[in-house]
């Protein structure tokens, strides 16, 4: 299984493999990791150094958002985001396919129910915000604002049904 983290503008591949190994941008290591009696501290040991593991989730993400999270290893602490390979190509294809840029139309990339909106009419957004969720294929998607500007239209209605390049909202 693939995963992409994100620190300080850097990014990383991991590949988990089986047997207790996994590689970072092709660069294979072997680890073993347990639990301690607290559910957000554990003991890992990688190449044969032995850690102690603090770990905390800073968001509660909706499924296929990133997660974010905050690791104290070695007396530093790292605040990093974590993706899934599955959920890193889904939100590609939708944050390509959702929106119009020169138009501030934002659009469903493919047919499925919105389950929340996320802004209100007259809401000033920043390129990249969150405008809605689309439930598709199982899946909560959210669709991002292409621009900078206000909520001009709101189109949708939650529980609302769309199809692929519906306008979900226009942003002015």
């Amino acid at each position: 299984m693939k995963y992409f983290a994100e620190i300080d503008d850097l990014s990383y591949q991991i590949e988990l493999k089986s047997d207790n190994h996994f590689s970072i941008d092709g660069k294979a290591h072997s680890f073993d990791l347990m639990r301690s009696s607290k559910p957000e501290q554990f003991s890992l040991i990688i190449d044969g150094q032995s850690y102690q593991v603090w770990m905390e989730k800073l968001n509660s993400t909706s499924a296929g958002s990133p997660a974010r999270v905050r690791v104290h290893l070695s007396g530093y602490d790292f605040e990093f985001t974590l993706d899934d390979e599955r959920s890193k190509k889904l939100r590609e294809y939708t944050s390509a396919e959702s929106s119009t840029e020169d138009e501030g139309r934002v659009v469903a990339p493919m047919p499925g129910l919105v389950v929340k909106l996320l802004v209100e009419l007259g809401q000033k957004v920043k390129k990249g915000d969150g405008v809605a969720i689309v439930e598709a294929m199982k899946m909560e998607n959210e669709i991002r604002a292409p621009i900078i500007g206000e909520v001009r239209e709101i189109v949708v209605t939650e529980k609302q049904a769309v199809e692929k390049g519906d306008t979900l909202a226009v942003i002015g």
